[in-house]
């Protein structure tokens, strides 16, 4: 019996969905490779992906095959539908074949719903009957947060209880050998700006964190923004914001290691990364007291109310003015509460939520094996008398 994994993902742009998927098909590949009888139980494990789906990703105990038909959409329903109907088959990016009978499933969080503005009506549309479909027939539903879990249940018809917690974390960013460098290519210094990381979805609330630096006054330096381009960008940056841009990993490390801060405003977040990825950069963070935030972030941020502008402002001054021993104390909270939280630790719990659905579908397989009726052996013939 095979574990398949979706490996859809390669080719899309990583936000915070790709990079969940990135990351724990990585770390457990690493865990396959250290435990001999895991990957026994599970294996084989084979990654299917698009034939257009980029650079090889380097796992060594997970196999990686690219398969013809399409892109998309078309490609998933098809293609990898067909492709691993004979095993278990992993999606971690809230979709997959929608006929899978043996399939786990990640579903990240109620946005869809919840924040319908973020989305094309197309991506709605299908996204909105394909999800509820998938959730009733997985084998295993997942999310990364019990704030998701309560918010997919009713949209998804499925209790809150039933999904299996495998949560994000903050590991995969190194500090750069030289940030410094990488901060003076922007044309900024160490300690000069504010942070604020996000794909510039109207979710992430940059129309009144622009209204916000304004109103907060000469305390609040710059606030300089990485993440990818969307409607309202020119308004926000007008406002004051400055936007960078998608920027590589080595540069995120270096503008979280040079900032005064990392604000984030995300009016709803199913998770939110990037104020680990700041902690565990030692970079204290300001967030929003909103959505799972105050689940993952613990008493390890400032907050602030992501709907009220001068609260936001207020959050912003504190953050700024953070020194000496306060900010010293923030940052080994912040540093503690982003060790909570593993790659490796999420993947190995996956690895344990899958042996029961793996082991499981072998029984199956060789049960309905012993089932199928053997043909009867021809008559011997007699020899003559």
């Amino acid at each position: 019996m095979t574990l398949f994994v979706n490996a859809r993902f390669l080719g899309q742009p990583v936000s915070g969905v790709q990079r969940y998927a990135r990351e724990i098909v990585g770390a457990l590949d690493a865990l396959l490779l250290r435990d001999t009888a895991l990957a026994e139980r599970l294996g084989p494990v084979i990654a299917l992906a698009p034939d257009d789906a980029g650079a090889d990703p380097g796992w060594q105990a997970i196999a990686l095959r690219r398969l013809r038909g399409g892109r998309g959409h078309l490609w998933e329903q098809g293609a990898l539908g067909r492709a691993s109907r004979g095993g278990v088959l992993l999606s971690l990016c809230n979709a997959g074949p929608l006929l899978h009978r043996r399939h786990a499933v990640a579903f990240h969080d109620a946005h869809l719903w919840t924040m319908p503005a973020a989305f094309s009506r197309r991506y709605r549309a299908w996204h909105a009957l394909l999800r509820p479909r998938l959730a009733r027939r997985a084998a295993l539903a997942m999310t990364v947060s019990r704030h998701s879990a309560a918010e997919l249940s009713p949209r998804l018809d499925m209790p809150a209880a039933r999904f299996e917690i495998v949560p994000n974390a903050a590991g995969h960013l190194s500090a750069p050998a030289d940030p410094g460098a990488a901060l003076g290519a922007l044309g900024l210094a160490p300690g000069g700006y504010l942070l604020a990381v996000g794909n510039l979805s109207p979710n992430k609330n940059l129309a009144r964190l622009a209204q916000a630096a304004a109103r907060a006054g000469a305390a609040v330096p710059p606030v300089v923004v990485a993440g990818g381009a969307a409607p309202g960008v020119a308004r926000a940056g007008a406002a004051g914001l400055r936007m960078l841009g998608r920027v590589p990993d080595e540069t995120l490390a270096a503008l979280y290691m040079g900032a005064r801060g990392l604000v984030f405003p995300s009016l709803n977040e199913g998770f939110g990364i990037p104020p680990l990825e700041a902690m565990a950069l030692g970079c204290p963070v300001a967030a929003a007291r909103a959505g799972a935030l105050p689940e993952v972030l613990g008493d390890a941020a400032l907050w602030f109310d992501p709907r009220d502008t001068d609260d936001m402002a207020r959050g912003l001054r504190d953050l700024a003015t953070l020194d000496g021993p306060a900010r010293a104390a923030v940052v080994a909270r912040g540093q503690a509460r982003a060790a909570r939280f593993s790659w490796d630790r999420s993947a190995a719990h996956l690895a344990g939520l899958l042996v029961p659905l793996v082991a499981d579908a072998r029984s199956s397989a060789a049960e309905a094996s012993r089932s199928v009726p053997r043909p009867a052996s021809p008559p011997r013939s007699r020899g003559a008398a």
